[in-house]
């Protein structure tokens, strides 16, 4: 395979103002987009770049950062969805290529966090986590508990519920114990909406509205310590 080069400099001339300006770009090195050495992934979702909805420095350095994801086998698609939402919110070009290539190398570090086998959407889910702050160790811990293909409504709930002011270790905690349930993705959009209702209120009630909903759904476990919820082998919900 031929090595990309990862240092791209490109000149722009201005019509308007006499002289060019220059500017550098570090694209990740492979080891540092995806942790390691490309992998077999399953087909990527056609999508269409187009260079038009940016200056044309950008669009430039945007292109070959794609091309550098690509080579190493991440979803290009979330890189460009990044993109066009910067562009629809007119970022700089400068804030933009920094924010794709921060998604870039979150989706590297998701892939080392859920594995080979983890879906496009997964890959996705899991990016948005860890740039939430979420620490890998939590990505992993649904890895563990939902099949491969199958993590993303257990990897947006983790995400809001964080993002809602649930301290970490008690979302993962929550997430990875319903995530065991046979009807797992059922009980967490449930606990994501009693959470987003008891944050409503106060957000000192998310935590709080997390442990009653737990409790709600498995009336069998003890009661959560302060910390976080147990985690306790699978247990069959109540009828509904």
């Amino acid at each position: 395979m031929t090595t990309l080069p990862w240092t791209l400099v490109v000149l722009a001339v201005q019509g308007a103002v006499a002289g060019a300006v220059s500017l550098s770009l570090e694209v990740p090195a492979p080891q540092d987009l995806a942790g390691a050495v490309p992998m077999v992934q399953p087909p990527q979702p056609t999508v269409h770049f187009d260079p038009t909805r940016f200056d044309t420095v950008t669009a430039v350095a945007l292109r070959a950062l794609l091309d550098s994801a690509a080579a190493v086998g991440l979803p290009v698609a979330p890189l460009v969805n990044r993109a066009y939402e910067g562009a629809a919110r007119r970022v700089g070009g400068t804030r933009l290529l920094q924010v794709v290539r921060g998604y870039a190398a979150a989706l590297g570090d998701a892939r080392v966090a859920l594995g080979d086998r983890a879906s496009v959407a997964e890959l996705d889910a899991g990016a948005t986590a860890l740039r939430a702050g979420i620490d890998p160790r939590a990505l992993q811990a649904v890895r563990t508990v939902r099949p491969p293909g199958e993590g993303v409504t257990a990897l947006v709930v983790l995400t809001d519920l964080v993002r809602r002011g649930v301290p970490t270790a008690s979302a993962r905690e929550a997430v990875t114990t319903l995530g065991r349930l046979p009807t797992a993705d059922d009980a967490l959009l449930g606990l994501q909406g009693a959470v987003a209702r008891g944050a409503a209120r106060s957000p000192d009630m998310a935590l709080e509205s997390m442990q009653r909903y737990i409790q709600g759904v498995m009336p069998t476990a003890r009661p959560p310590a302060p910390g976080g919820i147990p985690v306790r082998p699978p247990t069959r919900p109540p009828p509904p």
